[in-house]
């Protein structure tokens, strides 16, 4: 690792690179695994990528975050040309960087044994089995077969690098204290910001090298105590300060994102105190048909007076509070509670995301393990064969268990099939079982699955709008009224869901495409304004935009083009895009409006975004716009001239 390795530590070496190999083939059946829910939304760019413009194009085009996410999208664009093979060849890298994380999980926890003076032999082993441990984990098997999970696994990859050398220059205390705090410095920036490029969960490197200062670690012996003092509160509790700040600021749901996601901040926490054991329990015993993405929506905790809740809520409590106060002496119970909680405290906490993810532990889990490695394995006891004992058991187990998740991962028809009866209540799970009874077995399959579904959870009725796409496509004569009258009933009352603005476009490029019995391009406005008449989506930004954009579609049909500018507008005040500027621009410029056209492109300047790049593209792209609207003109003055001419010749 850091140092020369003797010959007592080869063989924990062997033994770990083995590992890694035994762990490549555990997951090699899931390779055939197809793209899931969320992929194709994320990375469907891929297929426009042919030069270097599409592909930045690509890469600072994302809306999963702030930032983007540029550094894990440029990874996904180095594999653009893959995009229509299917989705083994993101898998196999997928695959490949959580190994790679293992490995560096490997190093810093040996840094981090070695400079809490355990012995280089007993810290290589700790070390070893600690990431042996965390990369054969089935709970955290979903993080590498999500495609698009890669944001999270190269996330890791940077945060261990940045701990790596934050610990390596550590080390150098003794000898040049002034260069450890500069290397340290440069690990936490460094690697805090590369890691939050790929998911804002990079942000927790500080938060995570705080935990192991206030536990695990000791002051350096090269050290000044004040100089220290100064040093952790700058760049290790500065950072926690401003997130926790960022998140009180969170708390506070506007009515709008109550309505769309079913809970305010405080019925998260609670929910989220409950889940976050729930983890721990699958991580202890992940048993295969227990894990994946295709879970029953969890039920919201309303109260905080629910036995459940409460004995969930205070046990945390009481270990949190347990945990700081007594961090010095009980550390390894210290660093394994509070590293938890502080690898769930972005996701888990007050951000209005879903509330159920397996993906979300794959930081937070580093420390229980490493916590369990180091208490069973630096013993002198008898008590340490038994614990080797028990950790080989449950590290075959885990083997077995995470080879057999991959292989029902790896079997799309099997897996459809298994998630929708396993898990009847989750409208994910009926929904790709549809997809595949649409393939196997036809469109009468695929329509009775959904409407058995919606008939007994008519809180996810929009899955009937790609029902009717289908009716459309495959039985275009026939009596589509009860579908539409069923519709407009549920409508009004359904679940909040982000694909319903692309349900729509779906079926709007049908019915644009080829006849449908009774459906029209009207008929699908007045789903959308049905649909926007649901509380949960009437103030709801990227809906808003999508229904905007769908009216202004309608009146681009009948050349109505003022109402077109009226529509776009209102898109652009919800949720402004360069997409939006385009099509702005052409419909001033179908009715020749030169100037409106350059007003608007000056006044959609100031709404370039705050990222330094896209800010760059959205300035560049309105610059071309420019250049498209005075070369029309001159065309178009051009040819005035031209006829204004030949009028004359005429007349003469």
């Amino acid at each position: 690792m850091t140092d020369s390795i003797t010959r007592q530590n080869r063989p924990v070496l062997v033994y770990f690179l083995a590992i890694l190999v035994f762990v490549w083939f555990c997951y090699q059946p899931a390779i055939s695994g197809p793209f899931q829910f969320d992929d194709e939304s994320n990375l469907s760019g891929l297929a426009t990528i042919d030069d270097a413009e599409s592909a930045m194009q690509f890469i600072i085009s994302g809306t999963s975050g702030p930032t983007g996410r540029p550094l894990a999208l440029a990874s996904f664009a180095l594999q653009a040309e893959q995009w229509e093979q299917g989705a083994s060849a993101f898998l196999r890298v997928n695959i490949l960087i959580h190994l790679v994380n293992a490995a560096l999980l490997a190093l810093c926890l040996y840094q981090l044994s070695v400079q809490r003076s355990v012995p280089r032999n007993s810290a290589a082993t700790v070390a070893a089995v600690a990431a042996s441990l965390w990369v054969l984990m089935p709970l955290l098997a979903s993080a590498s077969l999500f495609v698009v999970q890669r944001m999270t696994t190269l996330s890791a990859s940077f945060m261990l690098l940045g701990l790596s050398g934050y610990l390596l220059a550590r080390s150098q205390f003794d000898d040049r204290p002034g260069r450890a705090y500069g290397g340290m410095a440069a690990s936490l920036i460094a690697g805090t910001v590369l890691a939050t490029l790929c998911k804002e969960s990079g942000l927790l490197l500080p938060v995570f090298v705080l935990v192991l200062e206030a536990t695990v670690l000791d002051m350096p012996r090269g050290a000044e105590s004040r100089d220290w003092r100064i040093w952790q509160s700058i760049f290790l509790v500065s950072p926690l300060v401003l997130l926790l700040a960022y998140l009180g600021y969170r708390i506070d749901y506007d009515d709008s994102m109550i309505a769309s996601r079913g809970f305010d901040a405080w019925q998260r926490l609670l929910t989220e105190a409950r889940i976050l054991w729930v983890y721990l329990l699958k991580a202890a015993a992940g048993i295969p048909s227990r894990l994946g993405n295709y879970q029953d929506v969890p039920a919201v905790s309303r109260s905080l007076f629910s036995p459940e809740v409460l004995l969930a809520c205070l046990a945390w409590i009481a270990l949190l509070v347990a945990s700081i106060v007594w961090r010095r002496r009980y550390p390894l119970i210290a660093v394994a509670v509070l590293w938890y909680l502080a690898g769930h405290l972005i996701e888990s906490t007050v951000i209005p995301l879903e509330l159920y993810f397996e993906h979300r532990n794959y930081m937070p889990l580093i420390g229980p393990l490493f916590a369990l490695s180091s208490f069973l394995l630096t013993r002198q006891d008898r008590p340490r064969r038994l614990a080797t004992v028990v950790i080989l058991v449950w590290g075959l187990v885990n083997a077995w268990f995470l080879y057999s998740f991959a292989t029902l991962s790896g079997q799309p028809s099997f897996s459809a099939r298994y998630w929708a009866a396993a898990y009847p209540e989750s409208p994910r799970a009926v929904a790709r079982l549809a997809r595949l009874q649409l393939v196997e077995k036809g469109p009468g399959r695929a329509i009775e699955t959904v409407d058995n579904f919606v008939t007994t959870h008519p809180q996810y009725a929009y899955l009937l709008l790609p029902v009717l796409q289908m009716r459309c496509q495959f039985a275009p004569d026939q009596d589509h009224r009860q579908v539409i009258d069923r519709l407009h009933r549920e409508l009004p009352d359904v679940d909040f869901t982000h694909s319903a603005a692309e349900m729509l476009s779906d079926l709007y490029d049908r019915v644009t495409k080829a006849n449908c019995n009774g459906v029209d391009v009207g008929t699908v406005a007045s789903l959308a304004t049905t649909l926007r008449e649901n509380p949960r989506y009437i103030r709801e930004p990227l809906y808003n935009q999508a229904y905007q954009k769908l009216l202004a579609a309608l009146a681009w049909q009948r050349g109505d083009y003022g109402t077109v500018v009226e529509h776009l507008q209102e898109a652009i005040r919800y949720w402004p895009g360069m997409d939006l500027n385009h099509l702005m621009v052409e419909a001033l410029l179908r009715d020749e409006r030169f100037g409106a056209a350059r007003d608007f492109i000056d006044g959609v300047e100031s709404l370039a975004p705050a990222h330094p790049v896209k800010s760059w593209m959205w300035r560049r792209d309105l610059e071309q716009l420019r250049a498209v609207v005075d070369d029309l003109e001159k065309r178009r003055a051009n040819e005035s001239r031209s006829v204004s001419a030949q009028g004359f010749g005429t007349h003469e």
